[in-house]
């Protein structure tokens, strides 16, 4: 049943030339989800295998990408709700595989068909440039010479793909759990933000990971294997401690300083476009020197 509703999805994706496609990625892991849901992951890895072959058979080149990932996202989601995991946590790991597996879709697809992501990158920069140029606003120097430096605009790149891997993630959490909920699944109650306490030891890898991508960027000079897996080790690593230093500036401001969601949650977005790197410093004080404790201290004293 989970098949035929998956490969019906395929089909008629097909036979539209594609015209669904970009809704569809947000319909094909809920089938995997409801399976791998009420089955755990080993009787859904069954289900999943046929999946990807009915990918091979009724989807296209690029669906093929997305059936697949999508899929695994599914079985990976469904696997959490099997094992009781919170659905706090669930959230963050389905957002998470949302934005690694829209980076590595995107490398696959360019690989695949020849794309150039390299040339997309150049056109955007020399795009913002002559933008910036048109105000008369100097870039030869100052802090504009690194923003659109060739390593910052690559990492401008991935983070966009990155955000909007996050969104698909969100939207695929949401829709599952109405669907589930739809079907009377039982569902745990979400865990506040503030008890979330990941392993300390996570923070000093999330911290290797990107260190070691970020010196890629710098060498042009490393092999085509080398730049890939230290951008796939930077992906994850930004993300990981980016998504808690967000939580922990969050935390601090809404805590500590009182500030309201609404702005709040507009201070955390221009952060993360303007002060990148300081959500990362944040992510790993917040993960591993125990900063989450120091800003709740004040509101468990009272």
């Amino acid at each position: 049943m989970i098949l035929a509703i998956f490969a019906i999805l395929l089909l008629l994706n097909r036979q539209t030339g594609g015209v669904f496609e970009g809704f569809f990625i947000y319909l094909l892991p809920i089938p995997m989800v409801v399976y791998s849901a009420k089955f755990d992951w080993k009787s859904g890895l069954m289900v999943f295998v046929g999946m990807c072959a009915f990918s091979l058979f009724f989807g296209t080149l690029t669906t093929i990408f997305y059936a697949v990932s999508s899929a695994l996202l599914g079985l990976i989601f469904g696997a959490c709700l099997y094992k009781n995991v919170d659905m706090t946590l669930t959230t963050f790991i389905v957002m998470g595989m949302g934005g690694i597996l829209s980076v590595l879709s995107n490398v696959a697809l360019a690989s695949v068909f020849g794309y150039d992501l390299a040339e997309d990158i150049s056109y955007m920069q020399n795009t913002m440039m002559e933008a910036m140029a048109k105000a008369n606003v100097d870039i030869a120097s100052g802090p504009y010479a690194l923003i659109f430096s060739d390593s910052s605009m690559l990492q401008l790149f991935i983070i966009s793909m990155v955000l909007a891997g996050l969104l698909d993630g969100f939207i695929v959490f949401q829709l599952s759990t109405m669907i589930l909920k739809r079907l009377h699944y039982p569902l745990q109650k979400s865990k506040p933000i503030a008890e979330l306490y990941p392993p300390k030891w996570s923070g000093v890898l999330a911290i290797i990971a990107y260190v070691y991508g970020s010196t890629t960027f710098l060498n042009p000079n490393s092999t085509q294997i080398a730049q890939n897996v230290g951008q796939t080790l930077w992906v994850i690593g930004y993300l990981y401690l980016a998504v808690f230093g967000i939580i922990a500036a969050a935390l601090f401001m809404k805590k500590r300083l009182g500030l309201s969601k609404i702005l709040t949650t507009i201070l955390c977005i221009l952060c993360m476009f303007i002060f990148p790197q300081f959500l990362i410093i944040m992510g790993l004080m917040y993960i591993t020197f125990s900063l989450h404790d120091r800003i709740l201290m004040p509101v468990r004293s009272r």
